[in-house]
């Protein structure tokens, strides 16, 4: 489940650009950073990763096991209406077929809902990382005197030497270490209940 959360946090943001400048001296570098790197290394990152699986790891495993529970008993009805369609005819779904399968999209459901607000959470927790990496960035850039600061997906080919990646990830843990995972908008997606809901046959 771990694996779940880091994915959904460590997402790819090719097209992030953390600072570019117009002026494009000849003779001056573009610096890269790796932002996947960032997003996992950084104790930002780290947090976000940690926050997100200690609210939602348990839920999620709650909706994971109704939903095996759901295919469970949807198998047995369909096996229970085989075995009660005869030879040569069409299996007519009883009320107890038709109720079985509806619980398991209704469980898919519910563990789609958990994964969509994790998703959601964790482009909040990237944009605050992002957020607070472009002024550490900026300064970097100034320092070495470059053009830019770019993702290093952004580009086909970089310089090494250029990939600022490291020195950015120190020193944005000494000013932001521990992001938010509350959207302060009214409708921010919060935690599903792990109260499970009696689910009706259609």
């Amino acid at each position: 489940m771990t694996n779940m959360f880091k994915s959904a946090l460590f997402a790819a943001t090719a097209a992030v650009s953390l600072v570019a400048v117009p002026a494009m001296a000849a003779d001056a570098a573009v610096l890269t950073v790796d932002v996947d790197q960032m997003f996992q290394n950084s104790a930002a990152g780290k947090s976000g990763s940690s926050q997100l699986s200690a609210k939602y790891n348990p839920v999620l495993q709650q909706r994971q096991a109704e939903l095996n529970t759901a295919i469970t008993a949807y198998n047995a009805a369909v096996n229970t209406l085989k075995a009660a369609t005869k030879p040569g005819t069409q299996p007519q779904p009883t009320p107890a077929f038709l109720q079985a399968r509806d619980r398991v999209q209704a469980a898919q459901d519910a563990v789609q809902e958990v994964e969509q607000a994790v998703n959601q959470l964790a482009g909040f927790v990237r944009s605050q990382i992002i957020d607070h990496a472009r002024p550490v960035a900026e300064q970097i850039r100034a320092e070495r005197k470059a053009t830019a600061v770019i993702a290093k997906d952004s580009a086909l080919a970089s310089d090494p030497a250029n990939d600022i990646t490291s020195t950015l990830v120190q020193r944005l843990d000494s000013s932001f270490t521990t992001p938010s995972i509350t959207p302060p908008q009214a409708a921010a997606p919060s935690a599903p209940s792990t109260s499970s809901k009696p689910t009706q046959g259609r």
